[in-house]
């Protein structure tokens, strides 16, 4: 899974400080690795959570969604959407759903 790798161990796979890691992506991204993994898990649960459904399909619950994709727990969850995305992900289903109908 994209972003799922831990800085220290990609830095030790190329053989490469984590230092000298983090420059280099940072130039080449535009922003630091940690950062950009925490955008990425944010786009898959957003995206999981405003996918289309067939009728009488649940969208999945903040919990599940935190497990699904590595949040440590709901709150962490909560926390991250209101950062990237200024609402809550109960807001975001709310809004996504009234805008599908």
């Amino acid at each position: 899974m994209v972003g799922s790798v831990g800085v220290g161990a990609l830095a030790d796979e190329l053989g490469w400080s984590r230092r000298h890691l983090a420059a280099t992506f940072r130039r080449e991204v535009g922003l630091p690795p940690k950062v950009t993994a925490r955008l990425l898990r944010f786009a898959r649960a957003h995206a999981a959570l405003t996918a289309d459904r067939p009728p009488g399909t649940a969208a999945p619950g903040g919990a599940e969604v935190a497990a699904r994709y590595g949040y440590s727990d709901q709150s962490h969850l909560i926390r991250e959407f209101h950062e990237f995305a200024g609402v809550t992900p109960a807001a975001l289903l709310r809004s996504h759903s009234s805008n599908a109908g």
